[in-house]
């Protein structure tokens, strides 16, 4: 790298040498000038008075010097500029001055030393050119003194370094002169009125200010201002003030005599440096108005420059432009269309790159020239954007190409090193570790392509030779110094010899002067010291060149991707190969392992390798997107990375547009992780890393080879997991964000274009008066308001220049005609007469209306109105009326360039203003905003816009200007006139803002126009190359002329026709009009031409332009045609006509929305502002049908369900009086942007909705998804649907990407679900409840607690369902716990204990009935069961009690063995596994506190129930009674009891269980379900009609007869019986036994919901007919909690339990305490 900068400074030295020479030659010119000024003076006297005229008035103060006499009227001939009348005012006598006072209408100033005093400054001047302070003062002395801001670019006499100085004063005293003709409406000259200002500041540089500002101001509150507040005033009005003070500052100054010239301070002490950058008045600004360069080609950051005779680099530049910028592929494909362009260029395409590139570099033509006057050279395949491209390459090939060289000659220095250093020795054998620079690495460094591939060289060559590198640049700077001493020794000998010295002497003084700067000039490196270095000290290198490839091999096969090169494998192992390289290092392991980094280090730093592996990466790499926890929160379906929210392995060719800048702005905020994939697929395998390990081994199996293997594969890991991959993906990534911000810059730069592509508006009214006349362009009438009704909106009307003609304020624009307020009417009113006269007054030929809002169309209706009564009453023609996007006119209204051309207006006028001129003109209106303050930059081209480099979006905006502004030319003499226009000049082809800059700043001086393109070089001396570039561009209206000059007027200057092809264009009017030779006046044709252009249409041009490629002229066959076509019509705009916005775009324009913010599936926030009814027709109205409710009495109204009419003729009076507003159809609803919505009835809620208000009301926002936009009626219709927001089947929502991991997310979400759960449930509600067996814990902490305790014991906690839970935990067995859920009722507050506790369906009183009745019998069941012999501790796992078994059953073929275990995944169930002969049959005995349940059969006994199953195992397990269950989710005890139907033979008929198990039973109303049979089949139900009476709610149930509940089923039933008053054959021993195929099946498929208004109807067959009259109806709502339906016959007698309360459980014919009495009936409520 030092080499690098050496090479710089080199160059920079070379450069200043240069500047060196002319800069003597200019000192040599000065004196030629003075002698020839001298000369002059004996010229005739007549002719030198008639000069002298010009500046016998100097308005330049004494003690400035002559630079500010500098030639501003460039017209004025080189002998006329070079002359120097200084001395000659002392001639003048006092005639003169009367004579001159006379004429001019002035008083002069007769001071007839003053020039001679001046002289003498400048002679000090020149003797001083060559200090640097004197060119600041030159500078200054041009901006305050000279009346201008800048310098002129043909200017001869700048700053002394620069060129020679000459003194004239003609020109600035003709301004002066000139301006004094300039009267105010009394006939008095301007200057009059500001002689009697006097000075205020004794500095001079403070007075000056005064002296250009034309005010007393204080300089203090100048600075506080700033420059904004006056730079950009109108610069005619500075130029008076500063030609009319300076004037009278001379006056005032020539009074103070010989007084000292006070010191004067420089711009650059007054003026901040960023200050001077900005308004170009730097050195190099000036440098670059005087080059005669186009001026872009000189700021480029890589100049143009020419290329060498003879060289074939434009060729090689070529091939490698046409390789790099139109046949390479971009590595994603950002942009489609670049992609397709690419496949349609052919090779022929180098040859049109090579002509560009020799237009730009040898014969510096700009873009804008070659693809208007060039297009046979680089048509068809290239366009303007191409040639861009060509041009942008240019300097990127000039880059890289200065780079290369620079490297090569650090090759070079280092080869010419090794080779000194190896001679100096032949004999000695080279050194292990020393690496030779090759003919190949200098061969390989020619043939880079890429700056990747430069930097890939040079890290190789640091990697080998930077620890060489201090000492070769030493040796080196020895060498060179050794050169210059032997050839300043020569110099010394040659001089001496000349002056008569000893020639010895005078080279040894030299030799000793050189030896005193070396000392100085030493330079220290830093040491090296990374871990390769450190392993190269160590001497290990020779150790890898054992590893059998070198790297220049390994990168040879992999990119053969075959064993090109085969592995050198050494004889012995690597520990013993290692051991002579010990040393200090430790031991052999220790050296093998740093020999494996360095082979890694330089496999990874071989070129080719990197190149070979970037290729593949680029081809093969992956993308994977996953967000972060913060981003799966922030991510929603309106986020723009929605659909790349998941991405799994999506291959970066396919990213399109600008989706990887929205991926990487996510990952900067922290919501995506972005993963370029580490592992590639190999060409035969998923891994393209095991394919490079095997190109780097030797196929054999020895141990040794295997050894060596191990230990290659081991760096070939090395070099690409640790170093070549990671920088790889860093340098893709940089490249997928590069090319994906290239994309963002094209599309700004295409929504820039569709702006500037606009042509200027076209009258449409057609009238024949002349008050309508278009010709001179359209007056445009311009209406701009705000939404706040507090401001006023403005109307004002804009001339056909650009000029604001008049304005209107319209305070109440926006206030309705019909609105209930009078005052609003009446002001309404006013404001539509007022403007309605304004129309009729100023005939606007177009009228436009700013787009703020929707109320813009309301506008126009009024406007639409005023202009339809002007038409019917004063017969005016129909103005069209159009809504404009205001968009740039609000930027422009609140920019510096609006405040500074219309101060004193509001902001709103300004819009109105800049809307009405960017209708006439878009491209001079949007060019307002590219100045110096750089706000065309708040112009909103694209939402990413801020994500592109501020230099890269403004180049991109340039690049369009230019483009437009050559397309339409510019005309300069309007420019200057109208102070508009002044910004496009910059982009004129050649031209930039300092050279725009100083032709504006000329004329204005000058106060001439432009009368024909020759002027450019005659009058503002403009060099050739410039002139060639711009004049085509630079239009002259040459009928505007007419009379008012002298000058020849050449009809094509205002034509695009280029100067060098007027002759053609001669030549084909006059061959069209058939003149002959002699007779031919090539002007007088071309204005005959003009009239007659058809006449042009017989020209063979196909002819001429053989003939003109034959005289040596080049091709010029579509330059004839363009010329044909320009004098067919001269500057025929090109660009598109004007044209009303689309309804589409109407919408977007209104709504401040795009297709891209706003569309279909858009979930949106509303406000409800309205309910939309059908009003009935009388057709309905006559067969409407009147509800009455039976329990009220009201009636209802069938429409609007309006249900409070006592009588039925007050329903009919409200249809009659048509208060009925009708069925309720949707609601209406307002969007956050303003637009109306509305959602249809059915939209509104997945379930039916009638009435809207039971949904919504007035003013709520809600949530709802857009299904239908209409544009033209500014509406859209939405719904509020749960499915549709959720949109689970993604119908709505922004479509995915094709790789979406959809897995991952599930994944996540689950994750998400599941974690919440898990946080829901483990927020435990402390409780303040005092029992021994209950504690504050969690599920955890109690297990962990009982893990001491005994079996059977109780722990009673909080529960995670709420306060109004407990759990109740006990002991099965050690590590086996069963959670039994407790629901309360009755609480007092959220920490006590309920009243009332429930398990299921029982109630318990408190915690000790529940551990006494419930859990500790069930804990005793339990205990009997664990201490049965059988009992195995074997937790119920299947496969252990399947290995007893069978163990058993070898020992004892013939007998059925059988154990029980308790299960861990049921607590509360015990396994009961048996082997009736080879297969194990496992079935679950449940524990309850009434027993043993086995096959839905209750057993009191553990004896009863291992009777009943050995007298019954052989029989099949009952249906729908599976030997394994699914676990309960939070009591499997009560989900396993649920599943078995108790026989009625066990149940006794009245006994309600203390704990009714099983989940099915939610106390929730009673509604038919899975669990609740709808109707009970008839074959199992007779008719028994005086046992089942109309059921009545329980919580209203009947008085009954005290009851006391028997012992025993025995009992029970007879006592039933007996209670019952029935005999003895409803006994239950007749009532048929119910098994499973009896048991009707329930399923919820067929079971119907019921809600409010429905009740379950009876078949008639199965159930006994009930009275409808006589059944209540009962509402799911009105129900309480825990209360169920009971027959109303059943029998209630104060019990000796809480089990028969009356919220205890229904007996149903699903619960295990169902029944079947007397003729198996279910006891279940039928309704």
């Amino acid at each position: 790298m030092s080499d690098f900068l050496e090479s710089e400074a080199e160059e920079s030295e070379l450069d200043s040498e240069a500047e060196e020479q002319p800069a003597e030659r200019k000192k040599h010119k000065r004196k030629a000038v003075q002698s020839d000024d001298e000369d002059e003076e004996e010229e005739d006297d007549e002719e030198r008075l008639r000069e002298e005229l010009k500046d016998l008035i100097d308005d330049a103060p004494i003690e400035e010097s002559g630079s500010d006499g500098e030639d501003s009227d460039a017209s004025v001939g080189p002998k006329k500029r070079k002359k120097s009348d200084d001395e000659l005012d002392d001639r003048l006598e006092d005639e003169d001055y009367d004579l001159i006072e006379e004429n001019l209408g002035v008083k002069v100033a007769r001071n007839k030393f003053k020039r001679l005093r001046r002289l003498e400054d400048d002679d000090s001047d020149n003797e001083g050119a060559d200090d640097p302070d004197l060119e600041r003062e030159v500078i200054a002395e041009k901006l305050f003194v000279g009346g201008s801001d800048e310098e002129d670019e043909n200017r001869s006499d700048s700053a002394a370094p620069r060129g020679d100085v000459e003194y004239d004063d003609d020109n600035e005293e003709l301004e002066s002169d000139a301006d004094d003709f300039i009267v105010d409406d009394d006939g008095r000259p301007i200057a009059e009125r500001k002689k009697k200002r006097k000075p205020i500041f004794t500095d001079a540089s403070l007075q000056e200010g005064q002296d250009i500002f034309g005010v007393d101001f204080d300089y203090d509150e100048f600075e506080k201002y700033g420059e904004e507040d006056y730079e950009d005033e109108d610069e005619e009005d500075l130029d008076e003030y500063i030609e009319d003070d300076e004037e009278e500052g001379e006056r005032r100054r020539t009074k103070k005599g010989k007084a000292k010239r006070p010191s004067k301070k420089s711009i650059f002490e007054i003026y901040e440096p960023s200050e001077l950058k900005r308004s170009h008045f730097t050195d190099l600004d000036n440098e670059i108005r005087k080059t005669d360069v186009p001026e872009r080609m000189q700021t480029r950051e890589v100049p143009i420059t020419p290329v060498e005779e003879g060289s074939n680099e434009l060729e090689e530049e070529a091939e490698w432009i046409y390789k790099q910028a139109f046949l390479k592929p971009s590595v994603s494909k950002a942009d489609a269309q670049d992609a397709r362009e690419r496949t349609r260029r052919g090779s022929s395409t180098i040859t049109k790159i090579r002509q560009a590139l020799d237009f730009m570099r040898n014969q510096t033509l700009e873009v804008p020239f070659i693809a208007f006057y060039r297009k046979e050279y680089v048509e068809p395949e290239l366009s303007i954007n191409d040639l861009w491209k060509v041009y942008k390459y240019d300097a990127k090939w000039c880059q890289l190409k200065q780079r290369k060289e620079n490297l090569l000659k650090l090759f070079e220095n280092m080869r010419d090193y090794q080779l000194d250093k190896v001679m100096e020795n032949p004999d000695a054998p080279i050194p292990e570790n020393m690496r030779l620079v090759k003919d190949e690495d200098i061969e390989r460094l020619k043939s880079v392509q890429t700056p990747e591939e430069l930097r890939d060289v040079h890290a190789h060559f640091l990697l080998y030779y930077s620890c060489e590198l201090p000492e070769m640049q030493r040796v080196q700077r020895i060498k060179e110094r050794k050169k210059e001493l032997e050839e300043r020794k020569k110099l010394a000998r040659e001089e001496a010899e000349k002056n008569g010295e000893d020639a010895e002497e005078a080279a040894a003084a030299i030799e000793a002067i050189e030896l005193d700067e070396e000392d100085l000039t030493d330079i220290k490196y830093a040491a090296k010291s990374g871990p390769y270095e450190l392993c190269r000290k160590a001497g290990i290198e020779p150790l890898v060149k054992k590893f059998g490839l070198t790297p220049e091999q390994f990168a040879e096969n992999v990119r053969d991707n075959y064993q090109r090169h085969e592995v050198e494998q050494q004889p012995v192992a690597p520990l013993e190969a290692a051991a002579e390289y010990v040393g200090n290092i430790g031991s052999a392991a220790e050296v093998v392992r740093r020999a494996v980094y360095m082979c890694g280090v330089q496999l990874a730093r071989e070129p080719l390798l990197r190149a070979t592996l970037r290729d593949a990466l680029r081809e093969r790499a992956t993308v994977s997107i996953k967000p972060t926890a913060k981003g799966i929160k922030e991510i929603d379906e309106n986020h723009a990375c929605y659909s790349l929210k998941y991405l799994k392995k999506k291959p970066v060719r396919d990213i399109t547009g600008e989706q990887f800048l929205k991926l990487t702005m996510a990952a900067e905020d922290k919501l995506l992780v972005v993963t370029i994939s580490e592992q590639i697929e190999g060409n035969t395998s998923p891994s393209y890393l095991e394919e490079l390990k095997q190109l780097y081994q030797k196929d054999e199996f020895a141990a040794t080879v295997q050894a060596w293997n191990e230990l290659r594969s081991e760096a070939v890991t090395i070099a690409l997991t640790k170093i070549v991959m990671p920088e790889l993906r860093r340098e893709l990534h940089a490249v997928l964000l590069q090319e994906s911000k290239d994309y963002v810059l094209k599309c700004c730069r295409r929504r820039l274009y569709d702006w500037l592509k606009v042509a200027p508006y076209e009258s449409r009214i057609s009238d024949d008066d002349d008050e309508w006349d278009a010709s001179n362009g359209v007056r445009v009438m311009s209406v701009a308001y705000v939404p706040d009704r507090a401001h006023s909106a403005f109307a004002c009307i804009v001339g056909p220049g650009g000029e604001v003609a008049d304005h209107l304020r319209l305070p109440h624009l926006l206030y309705r005609r019909n609105a209930w307020d009078a005052l609003e009417r009446r002001n309404k009113d006013a404001d539509m007469t007022a403007l309605r006269r304004f129309i009729c007054r100023k005939k606007p030929h177009v009228i436009v209306i700013g787009g703020e809002s929707r109320e813009a169309l309301n506008v126009k209706a009024d406007i639409s109105d005023c202009v339809q009564q002007l038409v019917e009453d004063e017969q005016f023609p129909r103005i069209p009326i159009e809504i404009a996007d205001n968009h740039f006119s609000k930027i422009y209204s609140n920019s510096i360039r609006g405040r500074n051309d219309f101060r004193e207006y509001p902001d709103i006028l300004r819009q109105a203003i800049c809307q009405g001129r960017l209708l006439q003109d878009p491209l001079m209106e949007i060019s307002q905003l590219c100045g110096p303050d750089e706000e065309i930059l708040c112009l909103r081209y694209h939402p990413l816009q801020d994500q592109i480099a501020k230099d890269d979006l403004l180049e991109g905006i340039e690049l369009e200007f230019v483009n437009r502004v050559n397309e339409v030319g510019v005309d300069v003499n309007e420019a200057v006139l109208t102070g508009r226009g002044t910004e496009l000049l910059q982009y004129v082809c050649g031209l930039g803002p300092r050279k725009a800059q100083a032709l504006i700043k000329l004329f204005k001086q000058t106060n001439q126009k432009l009368e024909n393109r020759t002027q450019l070089v005659t009058v503002c001396h403009m060099g050739p190359k410039v002139f060639i570039n711009c004049s085509g561009f630079i239009r002259i209206d040459t009928n505007s002329l007419g009379d008012s000059t002298e000058a020849y007027i050449e009809v094509l200057d205002g034509s695009r026709v280029h100067p060098e092809t007027y002759e053609w264009a001669r030549k084909m009017a006059v061959d069209a009009l058939e003149y002959e030779d002699e007779d031919a006046n090539p002007a007088g044709a071309l204005e005959e031409i003009l009239e007659a252009p058809e006449r042009l249409k017989d020209l063979d041009l196909d002819a001429f332009a053989e003939e003109l490629e034959r005289q040596g002229f080049g091709n010029k066959s579509i330059t004839l045609y363009d010329i044909r076509a320009e004098l067919n019509s001269r500057y025929k705009d090109l660009r598109v006509s004007y044209r009303s916005p689309t309804p589409e775009e109407l919408f977007d324009i209104l709504t401040k929305e795009s297709p891209d913010t706003f569309y279909v599936g858009k979930m949106v926030l509303a406000s409800v502002i309205g309910i939309t009814h059908r009003k009935p027709q009388r057709e309905m109205l006559d067969q409407a049908t009147p509800v009455r409710n039976d329990e009220t009495g009201l009636w209802q109204c069938p429409f609007c369900f309006k249900n409070d009419f006592p009588e039925l003729s007050e329903v009919w009076s409200h249809f009659d009086a048509g208060a009925c507003p009708g069925q309720a159809t949707g609601v209406r609803i307002r969007l956050d942007n303003g637009l109306s919505g509305y959602i249809h009835i059915k939209n509104l809620s997945d379930r039916h909705v009638t009435d809207p208000t039971e949904r919504v009301r007035i003013g709520q926002t809600v949530h709802c998804r857009v299904i239908k936009i209409d544009v033209e009626r500014f509406s859209v219709d939405c719904t509020s649907k749960s499915s549709d927001l959720l949109d689970k089947n993604n119908e709505w929502k922004p479509p995915k990407d094709p790789y979406y991991d959809q897995e991952t997310e599930d994944k996540d979400i689950r994750k998400e679900k599941d974690a919440k759960q898990n946080k829901d449930r483990m927020q435990y509600v402390k409780r303040v409840i005092v029992h021994p067996a209950f504690h504050n814990i969690s599920f955890a902490e109690a297990e962990k607690l009982m893990d001491k305790m005994a079996q059977g014991e109780v722990i009673v906690r909080p529960s995670s369902k709420g306060s109004d839970h407990l759990t109740v935990t006990w002991k099965v067995t050690d590590g086996i716990y069963q959670h039994i859920d407790v629901r309360e009722e009755g609480k007092e507050n959220a920490f006590s204990l309920g009243r009332s506790l429930w398990i299921q369906g029982s109630e318990f009183e408190d915690l000790d009935e529940i551990i006494a009745r419930h859990v500790t019998p069930m804990a005793g069941h339990a205990r009997d069961l664990i201490a049965y012999k059988y009992y195995k501790p074997l937790g119920g796992i299947r496969d252990k009690a399947e290995e007893i078994l069978k163990e058993e059953k070898a020992k004892n073929p013939n007998k059925i063995h059988y154990v029980i275990s308790a299960s861990k995944n049921y607590p509360g169930r015990f396994l009961l596994s048996y082997l009736p002969r080879a297969r194990c049959t496992h079935e679950y005995v449940s524990v309850s506190p009434d027993g043993y349940k086995f096959r839905q059969r209750m057993f009191d006994s553990l004896s009863g129930l291992l009777k009943w199953f050995k007298e019954h195992f052989r029989e099949p397990p009952p249906s729908g009674t599976p030997a394994q269950r699914a676990a309960a989710a939070r009591t499997p005890h009560g989900a396993a009891s649920a599943l078995y139907q108790t026989p009625a033979a066990h149940t006794p008929a009245f006994h309600t269980p203390a704990h009714t198990p099983g989940p099915a039973y939610i106390n929730t109303p009673y509604t038919p379900s899975a669990q609740t049979p709808y109707m009970t089949p008839f074959a199992s139900t007779p008719r028994q009609t005086d046992f089942l009476t109309p059921a009545a709610p329980r919580h209203k149930a009947a008085p009954a007869a005290a009851y006391t509940e028997p012992a025993d089923w025995q009992k029970a039933a007879e006592d039933w019986v007996r209670h019952r008053g029935g005999s003895a054959r409803d006994t239950p021993r007749r009532t048929p036994r119910h098994d499973a195929r009896s048991t009707p099946r329930h399923d919820a498929r067929s079971t119907p919901r019921q809600d409010a208004r429905s009740t379950p109807r009876q078949d008639v067959r199965s159930t006994p007919r009930q009275d409808v009259r006589t059944t209540p109806r009962y509402d799911a709502r009105s129900t309480p909690h825990s209360q169920m339906y009971t027959p109303t016959h059943t029998p209630h007698t104060p019990r000796s339990s809480r089990t028969h309360s009356a919220r205890s459980t229904p007996h149903t014919n699903t619960s295990p305490r169902s029944m079947s009495l007397g003729d198996a009936t279910p006891l279940y409520d039928e309704n």
